[in-house]
């Protein structure tokens, strides 16, 4: 060999290999719009700056999705936006179906990136704003959900990607982009790839989520995970889990929004902060303890201070984070299972919403 071949030896594969891995995500934008409420992705053909994918894969191709994540182009600098957020996180889904079976159902708050920024305009008007990035933050610094089990996209499935939202009029022709990171194999000789083989159990990763509305300020008990007429934006499960089925629960979040009419958002984080969480399998405590490791909050108050010119000021409260269990929870089939939130009297913000959202994996009987 000389030294160029020597170099290249294993810069290429080798005659024994039939795969090329390589690392790139899936892109797709779409516009939004006012009353939409459904978006499908990687539908229309490849466009410079807007998808790089139209799916089904090639024949050629198979790609494992490690992480997904989402971004709406638009700076949220207004309590109504702030509150369009909300919506988007805890009113808003991502469906994934693989040969028309569901592989993943995540609420906003698992996968969707934003930009917030508080502000202050006079009213001649001069505007200066602080603009930051917030998002389902890991302890690696990705920002969006990574998966504790990839999702095989193979060259013989077909994939369905639908965004399900309330169509807020803040986002009109806002751009939504959703990526899809993770590896892709391109195969050097024809091949079937079988992801299952003989296995009768799939695991798949899944977030299991509840969202509620807050009535009032007085001491209540939310049961959650339990009302089957909920609408499914809300709500991705249903306990008792069914015969066939599994969950274990590797992580939580507890995310609260602002009222209708914004209050500081301070006193929303200290009200809420003491809640308590309850988690019991078969009459057996699994969790029972406030919510110090795992309140997210994201809220905006606006107010006009009486200077000459009057200063219109906007403040937005952003803090996310969730909490790993050490030990998992795990939920198993037909489990009797009791899961509740528990807020003291004269709570803070009402007429908010808060959701409570395990992340994990599910453990299910092949078709």
């Amino acid at each position: 060999m000389n030294t160029t071949e020597l170099l290249n030896k294993y810069m290429y594969p080798g005659w024994m290999d039939n795969v090329a891995r390589k690392q790139y995500p899936y892109y797709d934008t779409v516009a939004m719009a006012t009353g939409t409420t459904e978006y499908f992705f990687f539908q229309t053909p490849v466009a410079p700056f807007l998808r790089n994918k139209q799916l089904p894969v090639t024949g050629s191709e198979v790609f494992f999705i490690t992480a997904i994540s989402a971004y709406p182009v638009l700076n949220h600098v207004t309590v109504a936006q702030v509150d369009a957020l909300n919506e988007l996180l805890q009113q808003s889904f991502l469906e994934i179906m693989v040969d028309n079976r569901v592989q993943m159902k995540i609420p906003g708050a698992d996968f969707i990136n934003y930009q917030y920024s508080d502000s202050q305009a006079d009213q001649v008007v001069v505007t200066s704003q602080q603009t930051r990035i917030g998002g389902n933050l890991n302890s690696d610094g990705f920002l969006g959900r990574k998966l504790n089990m990839p999702i095989l996209m193979n060259s013989q499935s077909n994939f369905s990607f639908r965004l399900v939202t309330l169509g807020d009029a803040v986002y009109n022709t806002i751009p939504m982009r959703l990526v899809l990171h993770g590896l892709q194999l391109d195969k050097l000789q024809t091949f079937e790839y079988d992801a299952l083989g003989e296995n009768r159990l799939q695991q798949i990763p899944w977030t299991l989520y509840n969202t509620v509305v807050i009535p009032g300020a007085g001491q209540t008990t939310f049961p959650l995970f339990q009302n089957r007429a909920t609408a499914p934006n809300l709500i991705s499960g249903t306990f008792p889990l069914s015969n066939i089925e599994t969950f274990s629960a590797q992580a939580v979040e507890v995310l609260v929004n602002q009222p209708d009419v914004p209050i500081d958002p301070a006193t929303i984080w200290n009200s809420r902060i003491t809640n308590e969480l309850y988690v019991s399998v078969d009459d057996r405590i699994y969790y029972n303890g406030d919510l110090q490791n795992m309140l997210s909050l994201v809220a905006g108050q606006g107010l006009t201070l009486t200077t000459t010119p009057n200063l219109d000021v906007v403040n937005i409260f952003n803090k996310r984070q969730q909490f790993i269990f050490k030990t998992p929870i795990n939920f198993p089939a037909n489990a009797k299972v009791d899961v509740s939130l528990t807020q003291p009297a004269t709570s803070l913000g009402i007429t908010g919403e808060i959701s409570v959202i395990f992340r994990g994996l599910i453990t299910r009987r092949v078709a």
